[in-house]
């Protein structure tokens, strides 16, 4: 792949082969970046305090010195001018180029004009190098990010800034020689940039590495990028949290091509095949954000030339330039670029940064109401929502190109032919690709990012197109490894309650047959003779699909939906049973196969429902350590979420057969697993349920209400579980039973938190300490009631409005009333 890669950018324009003294000297510095950051927060704290009698204290001791590390920096990235691109090409010196520019370009906006105007004429070959292509990225995003201090310009109480000292030190001979480009501004020198960038597009989106760079600058040009939607905390080496847009995010992972520890090759196991995929692998998600880029590149002149660029970019890459004849044309290039391992992810980034770009040109929109509101959550796989284009706009024809989609045939319209039969008007060419790219790795994330980000008028038009409204083509869509996840997309992302009933009908017969429960068996290990034994998989086939269909209803459906859908899964568990195979007992194998046939008609009962959605039957620990890891099946927790969320009538069943199926311990499993915990507990106590289910787990969980408590998954059961309470004299019970441990619950930090939010010292303290207590607690949660717009066990029923609209007009009849009566 490298040697390739080598041969196909001997046409750029190459740097000279680096001295060997030069990568000598850049690969024994000693640079640390933590400590260069650790360096800089001391002396900018100590002259930035303000002059006052608590900062003269504060600034007592000798002043500390100018960051030694950021000195160094400046040193070696001035010494190195002349070859930083040569040096990029190297392993080691590349990755020390790094660690260099981000030290600099941190605290100096000189050193970010200095390294950006050393790599001009080079990028196109960096952009196709194994280790330049490295540099270019870093330093492209680095050099537009906004600096944590400029210390060129810091005061630090001298007549002359130390920092300006240091760079003319450093740079000084640079700037004074009139050659290169390094004495134009930041944006100049950018554009530049871009423009060297821009005739290599089309080669540089098929490169393994170039493809890197060109999404870099795209979303430079764009102003937006692309951040973990559900960022975990990050710490230093000395386990300190790092809260700065430098340690954590974009820019925290900026440094790229790190060496890895050597590790021995490890024999591959049988992983997690396509059909496994439904919830049991991790989610990597990202959402579109605004960059946080330095003032300079925030001026209209700036933006009108990267617009320009990203305009011209987009039109070569989609294959546009020259095609504004307003016809279709067949598919070609520009679909199998949608497949490419490389070109395709580009495609993707550049839908998502022009709807975002087209969706924040607007006013924001007003929301409309007969849905609930989602909330991104990592645990129940619920992904922000993606901003959608609009009709006329760029990405709307871009998605156009991509689809080869004709805007003047309605999908929806119908015309007779010669019998008088209504024939439906079809797309010449987009069910073909829809359904082509559904299947393709690649291809099938572009068009899941199309569902996302189109609006609602072509959500439906593509679902007709692409046949998701057939029961047939639906079916095909779900048995195969890939598409299934698209399916999956297109639940998650339906915008009406119309064509939520729609989606329901076309998927109650496929949940009803069980062909997306039944269990495939799986080779687990071989015989002597060659021969694998089989046995059931512990994931279920295409839950994936029952929980998105679930959760379309939980959110967005009708209690007809919800009625039909769960019936439906009823009655495919009953479809999955199967009576046992044992030839001498035929009396008992026949009443079984009568049990079944009647338990097809209406469908297995809830309490058989529920450990097959979870793959967690009642017992199957007993005898287990309080430790041992409890097993859940991802996408069955999450459907059992959803379902906890239906209408009243319709989950009291479903609330009643998780406390009646599982014991004490089998609860506490749940509770103290991270998955378990999220998922039932939160949504049994923070569900509409809360005030009836939280006496039955009172009273259920009471002989280990004290373990829970001390539990670092378990604790947050306890809490919620003591809020839900209903009566003042249910939660002094609660209290009373903690206040018996409070040795154990004082020993970590999870039992002191139990301790604050149930109130138990001033429990002890007496009545009314305990009641002002919680008094107070309500005060600062009273905000959340107001928020979410329902009280305790409310329940909205089809055709009700949502609760805050109905008491604003409550408050109104009221008024009129009064008003009324004072008249008279």
């Amino acid at each position: 792949m490298a040697e390739e890669a080598d041969a196909s950018n001997s046409e750029y324009g190459r740097p000279r082969r680096p001295s060997p003294a030069t990568v000598t000297y850049l690969s024994g510095l000693p640079l640390d970046e933590n400590l260069a950051a650790q360096q800089a927060r001391e002396y900018i704290e100590y002259f930035s305090v303000v002059g006052n009698k608590d900062g003269e204290a504060e600034r007592q001791g000798e002043p500390p010195e100018y960051p030694q590390m950021l000195s160094a920096a400046h040193a070696a990235l001035s010494s190195i001018f002349r070859e930083l691109a040569s040096l990029a090409c190297e392993e080691i010196p590349s990755q020390q180029i790094e660690t260099l520019v981000r030290i600099a370009c941190r605290y100096s906006l000189v050193a970010k004009r200095i390294i950006l105007a050393s790599m001009s004429t080079y990028w196109t070959f960096l952009s196709t190098h194994r280790f330049g292509s490295h540099v270019a990225q870093t330093v492209l995003r680095c050099v537009v990010a906004e600096c944590e201090m400029n210390l060129d310009e810091f005061d630090d109480g001298e007549e002359q800034c130390e920092g300006k000292m240091v760079i003319e030190d450093s740079y000084g001979s640079i700037l004074q020689n009139e050659d290169g480009n390094h004495n134009d501004s930041l944006s100049k020198i950018l554009v530049k940039t871009m423009e060297e960038l821009k005739p290599f597009a089309s080669d540089l989106a098929v490169h393994v590495c170039g493809s890197h760079v060109l999404r870099t600058a795209i979303m430079i040009m764009a102003g937006a990028e692309l951040v973990d939607a559900f960022p975990r905390p990050t710490f230093d080496s000395y386990n300190n949290p790092m809260s700065g847009e430098w340690d954590t995010g974009v820019l925290g992972a900026t440094r790229r091509g790190k060496l890895k520890d050597k590790k021995k090759k490890k024999k591959k196991r049988g992983g997690p095949t396509d059909e496994d995929r439904g919830g049991s692998t991790p989610q990597v998600a990202t959402v579109v954000k605004e960059m946080k880029v330095v003032q300079e590149l925030q001026s209209a002149d700036f933006k009108k030339d990267t617009d320009t660029l990203l305009n011209e970019i987009v039109g070569i890459l989609s294959l546009s330039e020259g095609m504004d004849d307003g016809k279709v044309n067949p598919p070609g290039e520009l679909q199998q670029l949608t497949c490419h391992p490389s070109a395709g992810p580009l495609l993707v980034q550049i839908l998502r940064l022009l709807s975002f770009r087209d969706f924040h040109s607007k006013p924001t929109p007003k929301k409309k109401g007969g849905g609930k509101e989602v909330v991104p959550d990592r645990r129940l796989g619920i992904l922000p929502q993606e901003p959608r284009y609009s009709q006329g706009s760029q990405a709307e024809s871009f998605v156009h190109r991509l689809l080869c989609w004709d805007p003047s045939v309605d999908t929806d319209s119908t015309e007779g032919n010669s019998e008088g039969v209504e024939t439906s008007t079809k797309q010449p060419y987009a069910g073909d690709i829809i359904f082509g790219l559904s299947g393709e790795p690649r291809g099938s994330i572009l068009l899941e990012a199309i569902f996302h980000c189109c609006p609602d008028s072509f959500h439906d038009a593509l679902c007709t197109a692409g046949g998701f409204y057939d029961d047939a083509a639906l079916r095909e869509y779900i048995k195969h490894g890939v598409s299934n996840f698209v399916v999956q997309t297109l639940l998650v992302s339906v915008r009406n309650r119309e064509q939520v009933s729609r989606m329901v009908k076309c998927f109650c017969g496929i949940i009803e047959d069980g062909s997306v429960l039944k269990r495939n068996p799986r080779p687990v290990n071989d015989k002597d003779d060659g021969a694998k034994e089989y046995k059931p998989k512990s994931n279920n086939q295409r839950m994936g699909i029952v929980w998105r269909t679930f959760e379309m209803c939980g959110t967005k459906g009708s209690s007809q939906d919800q009625e039909q859908i769960l019936s439906a899964l009823m009655r495919g568990f009953a479809s999955t049973t199967t009576a046992p195979e044992d030839d001498s007992a035929d009396g008992k194998a026949s009443e079984d196969k009568k049990r079944k046939k009647r338990s097809k008609a209406k469908g297995l009962s809830v309490e058989e429902c529920i450990p097959s959605l979870l793959g967690f039957s009642p017992g199957s620990y007993e005898g287990e350590s309080d430790f041992s890891r409890l097993t859940l099946d991802a996408a069955g927790a999450r459907t059992l979420f959803h379902v906890l969320h239906f209408k009243e009538r319709l989950r009291k069943d479903w609330v009643n057969g998780i406390v009646n199926v599982y014991g004490c311990d089998d609860l506490v499993k749940i509770a103290n697993d991270g998955l378990g915990s999220r998922c039932i507990m939160d949504g049994l106590l923070d569900g509409p349920a809360r005030s009836f289910v939280s006496k039955l787990l009172v009273s259920k969980l009471s002989d280990r209400i004290t373990f829970l408590a001390a539990e670092r998954v378990g604790h947050h059961t306890v809490e919620k579980l003591f809020r839900a309470l209903p009566t003042m004299e249910d939660k002094a019970a609660l209290s009373a039973e903690l206040s018996h441990s409070l040795n154990r619950l004082g020993s970590n930090a999870m039992g002191r938190s139990v301790m604050v939010s149930c109130a138990v010292k001033e429990y002890l303290e007496g009545e009314r300490v305990w009641k002002e207590a919680l008094a107070k607690q309500k005060e600062k949660d009273g905000w959340l009631e107001e928020i979410l717009g329902e009280k305790e066990g409310s329940d909205d029923e089809e055709g009700d409005e949502p609760k805050t609209k109905k008491r604003k007009k409550d408050k109104k009849e009221k008024k009129k009333k009064r008003k009324s009566r004072g008249s008279e």
